[in-house]
């Protein structure tokens, strides 16, 4: 009998904080459809560059995130 491993499927998730309003995106790139460098504080290079290997980056005018959104496997 053969035995398959199950393991967690994750998929990145970014996380953006304007206030007290939380908003998540699939993608650095959706999120930056939706709004721009004057409202984030950022351009779309400086987060594609930077996000990865802080986890977390800061401005004036909000908080962005990069998470694990973690799924149940499909059968």
């Amino acid at each position: 009998m053969n035995e398959i491993k199950k393991e967690k499927q994750e998929r990145k998730v970014v996380h953006l904080q304007i206030g007290e309003q939380h908003e998540y995106f699939g993608s650095i790139e959706q999120m930056f459809c939706k709004y721009g460098k004057e409202d984030l504080g950022f351009s779309i290079y400086q987060v594609r560059n930077n996000l990865k290997n802080l986890g977390k980056m800061e401005s004036e005018q909000c908080i962005i995130r990069l998470g694990v959104l973690q799924t149940k496997l499909k059968k």
